[in-house]
């Protein structure tokens, strides 16, 4: 199983047990599992993707390559986000992400170091050439923390944001 360790956190990706308990068994999963798993986790979002990437873990269908990860802030073994790699990438190497953080109780410089440390480790596969994330453009700390890893925005369309960052400018 891969793993992306950071100082603070630890980002693995979310196997078929647990989205299967998410969906089917969340209290059970509360009781038993050593990881803290809040209760106002995953978001609507996440939630809504989750029987799609089910069905995907299940039929093993690399066409439809996704991925749900789950950032674990690793001295308190609790889940404080996840990461979602929204399908394969392109032909042209464009892999699109997205990222949440539960914002209580969560230091801002957190979510920096989760999506740092995963476009890093995006940046070593070899079909990946650029990097894309979108934001509503109310969502300040997104709008920050895009700045910071260094994307550009790239366009506009009413109210969301396209940010990019390439390669290239990783390296």
């Amino acid at each position: 199983m891969i793993e992306i360790l950071t100082n603070r956190l630890m980002i693995i990706p979310c196997s078929l047990d647990i989205a299967k308990s998410l969906v089917f068994h969340r209290k059970e999963l509360d009781k038993r599992s050593p990881i803290e798993f809040p209760y106002s986790w995953p978001s609507s979002f996440v939630k809504g993707f989750l029987p799609f990437y089910i069905e995907c873990l299940e039929n093993k269908q690399p066409e439809k390559e996704c991925g749900l990860w789950l950032i674990i802030l690793y001295e308190e073994k609790k889940i404080i986000g996840d990461i979602l790699l929204l399908g394969k990438p392109s032909k042209e190497g464009d892999v699109e992400l997205c990222y949440h953080v539960e914002d209580k109780d969560v230091d801002e410089s957190l979510a920096f170091e989760a999506v740092d440390a995963f476009i890093d480790w995006l940046t070593y596969q070899k079909f990946v050439k650029r990097i894309v994330m979108e934001c509503d453009v109310r969502q300040d700390q997104s709008i920050r923390l895009f700045e910071k890893l260094g994307m550009i925005c790239t366009k506009k369309d009413g109210r969301f944001l396209k940010w990019e960052i390439q390669k290239k400018d990783l390296e």
